[in-house]
């Protein structure tokens, strides 16, 4: 277990809102995901903002994952984060999107960061959030969401893990999005 600051996560979180435009929004919440993966035992930043090679699909930042020895064993050797800092919650679309390209990638679990959230309700009566309970049957794909309140709150890896692990159990076993 490696320690976070929170300080320091809650100043990328600040500056994420505050910059001036939606990419100095984006590259600055990019720069907090690789701060809260890559301290995770067995995960390490492999890439940020990556084209794939129609460059239909731009991954915001990518890690690799040693199943071996990584906190994230239960995730894929390949693991995509999306970021989104909005104004407004995400959309199906938006969420559709993400499914598309993790399915495109063929990985079955991405990290969805999304600071304002997403659209609906948690029991995926509608909107984004039957996106991405559906996303586990129909694409066999699993969106793993992230919010604001939940990332302001992490002290340790050991609380992102146990959290990642909660929100699969849930999307699975309940589905619902926690």
């Amino acid at each position: 277990m490696a320690r976070y600051s929170n300080l320091h996560i809650r100043k990328l979180l600040q500056d994420s809102n505050d910059a001036p435009t939606a990419d100095e929004k984006g590259d600055i919440l990019e720069q907090l995901t690789v701060y809260l993966f890559d301290k995770v035992p067995g995960v390490r930043f492999h890439k940020k903002n990556i084209l794939d090679g129609v460059r239909a699909h731009e991954l915001d930042v990518v890690f690799k994952n040693d199943k071996r020895i990584s906190d994230l064993y239960f995730l894929d050797f390949v693991i995509i984060t999306e970021c989104k800092n909005t104004a407004n919650r995400l959309g199906s679309a938006d969420v559709r999107w993400f499914i598309d390209k993790l399915r495109d990638c063929g990985v079955s679990t991405g990290i969805l960061i999304s600071l304002s959230g997403i659209t609906g309700v948690a029991d995926g009566v509608s909107n984004a959030h039957s996106e991405v309970i559906n996303a586990v049957i129909r694409d066999k794909v699993s969106v793993l969401l992230l919010s604001r309140e939940e990332i302001e709150e992490f002290t340790n890896t050991d609380e992102l893990v146990n959290l990642l692990q909660d929100k699969i159990l849930a999307l699975t076993i309940e589905r619902t999005v926690l």
